[in-house]
């Protein structure tokens, strides 16, 4: 008898538990749906912001958001340096300018990668916020890299010679120019004959560009087209040939 009853008080009991777990577990779902949605749309909501202030006043990126030009976010979903190098065709022996380098992330790879199998090349960066600099120097002093030239400089009125670099770097920087014009008459001045303007771009930075952009830029200025690398609207590497007269 009491087997009995304590069998219908657990057959009355466990169905109501499910029941409230079952109701707990959508409550959560729900609320964890809601805010996933809430939060991407602040994200979309700020990038939209942040696109349209670069729009109408572009400027190079602040010091104090440096960590997310490398962070392992961006390098897993948009590719990491060594792959955006890769895509920009830098090779040994080569002189590279890179403008707009901001803490370096991509210069040690750059520097040591035109120093490869004992050639001499060097990376030459056009920096125009100082703190910036301090960042630059102290990320090639703790990298031991020594084939690097550093520049304060405007990138719309670069402090350097005609026809001196094998290969412009251009990463996430083009949108941060107000006069882009001018930025890529430079690009094509600094050129050696049969050198290479190369110009990444990725989707999660604020001043993205389609290739569209980049391509008329430099048609106008005399390169020439050779294509780009990657995803037109996510991340690409797009290449600009400066012909032998």
């Amino acid at each position: 008898m009491h087997n009995t009853q304590l069998e219908q008080h657990h057959s009355g009991r466990f169905p109501g538990g499910i029941e409230a777990m079952h109701i707990f577990l959508v409550r959560l779902l729900r609320w964890l749906g809601f805010t996933i949605t809430g939060l991407v749309s602040l994200f979309m909501i700020g990038q939209i912001i942040l696109r349209i202030r670069g729009r109408l006043d572009p400027k190079p990126m602040p010091p104090r958001f440096a960590f997310y030009l490398n962070s392992a976010f961006r390098r897993r979903l948009f590719g990491s340096l060594e792959q955006i190098v890769e895509r920009a065709g830098v090779t040994p022996g080569m002189r590279v300018l890179e403008i707009g380098p901001g803490p370096g992330h991509f210069t040690t790879l750059l520097a040591r990668r035109v120093a490869e199998q004992g050639k001499q090349g060097s990376v030459t960066c056009v920096e125009l916020q100082p703190e910036m600099i301090a960042r630059l120097r102290q990320q090639l002093h703790r990298e031991q890299v020594n084939n690097v030239e550093i520049v304060q400089g405007d990138a719309q009125q670069l402090p350097l010679l005609s026809a001196s670099f094998d290969m412009v770097f251009l990463a996430t920087v083009i949108g941060e120019v107000p006069d882009m014009p001018a930025l890529f008459s430079e690009c094509a001045r600094v050129l050696k004959p049969g050198g290479t303007l190369a110009v990444t771009e990725q989707l999660c930075d604020p001043d993205f560009r389609l290739p569209k952009t980049p391509r008329k830029l430099a048609i106008n200025v005399g390169l020439q087209d050779m294509g780009y690398r990657g995803t037109s609207w996510w991340s690409y590497t797009a290449s600009y040939h400066k012909l032998v007269a």
